[in-house]
């Protein structure tokens, strides 16, 4: 059998949607309980994301990759309203970490992506910890090929984006391949 390929891009935002807080509302009750002369509660949705984006920049990516990957970022940015997304690039170092929000993301289109080294996956562990970021959901873009460890699984919900290494499956966290085909 051949194994069924998921849209990476698919996943990724229903990822990024699983992050939102739901809460209950009674300012616009539900009509669900209408006929039973129950008043129910509307579902009240947290529109803010608060992601953390690591772009591999190791020697096997390419700038093209990077833009990709930028894009997709953008992406992310425009479904929402209110936003937090830490993103930074690295090969066995962070480079070039920035915040965005609602009220400057528009600057995304001025980052600059840095690197070209070897792989260290445990840098984006140990520099989330230095800086004192806790992310919701940790994104990672990467070939997939680390050096040493894939990170600190404990630390935070983590995906995985693998680009050109089909083989690749993450020990902890979620594993999508990244195909660029994909429409």
């Amino acid at each position: 059998l051949t194994e069924p390929k998921m849209d990476w891009r698919e996943v990724l935002r229903m990822n990024i949607q699983s992050i939102i807080r739901n809460d209950y509302s009674f300012s616009r009750p539900s009509r669900k309980g209408w006929h039973t002369g129950a008043i129910l509660p509307g579902m009240k949705n947290d529109e803010t994301i608060d992601v953390a984006i690591a772009l591999d920049m190791s020697g096997s990516i390419g700038d093209e990759d990077a833009k990709t990957f930028l894009s997709e970022v953008r992406g992310i940015m425009s479904q929402y309203e209110d936003y937090k997304i830490h993103i930074w690039c690295f090969d066995t170092e962070v480079y070039n970490p920035q915040e965005f929000s609602a009220d400057d993301g528009d600057a995304l289109l001025e980052y600059e992506p840095e690197g070209c080294g070897g792989t260290d996956f445990m840098c984006n562990w140990n520099f989330m910890k230095e800086q004192g970021i806790e992310p919701k959901k940790f994104v990672m873009f990467t070939d997939g090929y680390p050096w040493d460890s894939w990170g600190d699984e404990n630390y935070c919900d983590t995906l995985f984006i693998v680009k050109g290494n089909e083989r690749a499956e993450a020990p902890f966290g979620q594993t999508v391949i990244y195909e660029k085909d994909v429409a």
